[in-house]
């Protein structure tokens, strides 16, 4: 199939769930956690895929709003680079490239008690997967090594 054998609707309605998770990106890249909050369903949940399958439950809207605040504090220098985006008409797929200087702690809920500043230089590379629905996302799925991060981090056991 060629890109000229889509209808004008087919490809309409690829825009909005798109759109939405463009938004999103841009949020995060600018360090806007209650921008990137405005982009999420009431029943969103956040998957993060690095843990036991069993173990690790979705984060729920709420978590998720606490959350990416802590992290954007924790570094202030960060950039967060899309490189890589494929998308239908509910599901997109964003490949990326965080990069950040741990010059702040990170408190609660990402570590407890808190990681003091490192001043250490991350980078890490990741995959997100946003489903999207009535203009909002109900769900993003994120793969990443945290093996990686821990150690960019000087996280010991």
């Amino acid at each position: 199939m060629h890109a000229d054998d889509h209808t004008v609707a087919e490809i309409a309605a690829v825009v909005p769930a798109l759109e939405v998770v463009a938004g999103y990106s841009a949020a995060l890249a600018a360090g806007d956690a209650q921008q990137m909050a405005t982009r999420l369903a009431p029943e969103f949940r956040l998957d993060w895929v690095h843990g036991d399958a069993f173990e690790n439950q979705p984060l729920s809207r709420e978590e998720t709003n606490q959350f990416w605040p802590s992290w954007l504090a924790g570094f202030p220098e960060m950039d967060y680079e899309v490189t890589r985006t494929v998308a239908g008409e509910t599901v997109c797929v964003v490949q990326w490239t965080f990069t950040g200087v741990h010059a702040a702690p990170l408190k609660p809920p990402i570590f407890d008690p808190p990681l003091n500043a490192t001043n250490r230089v991350i980078r890490l590379r990741g995959v997100s997967i946003y489903d999207v629905a009535g203009g909002l996302i109900q769900r993003e799925t994120t793969y990443l090594d945290l093996a990686t991060l821990m150690v960019e981090l000087g996280v010991r056991p």
